[in-house]
């Protein structure tokens, strides 16, 4: 399954939206990242498992 290429110019432009909409309230990445994953500007990609360590033997 091929990935569609993320457009990063349409990425930065939406993400400085969303920071200057939120006027003089601070905003974090993480904030910033959700609402571009929500709105399907950035492709949503659910987390990997954790690698297990190897167990002693």
């Amino acid at each position: 399954m091929a990935r569609e290429r993320i457009r990063w110019p349409v990425v930065v432009d939406r993400a400085r939206e969303i920071v200057d909409g939120y006027g003089p309230l601070k905003v974090t990445l993480r904030q910033v990242m959700y609402r571009l994953a929500a709105e399907g500007v950035l492709p949503h990609t659910p987390p990997r498992p954790a690698a297990r360590a190897a167990s002693p033997t």
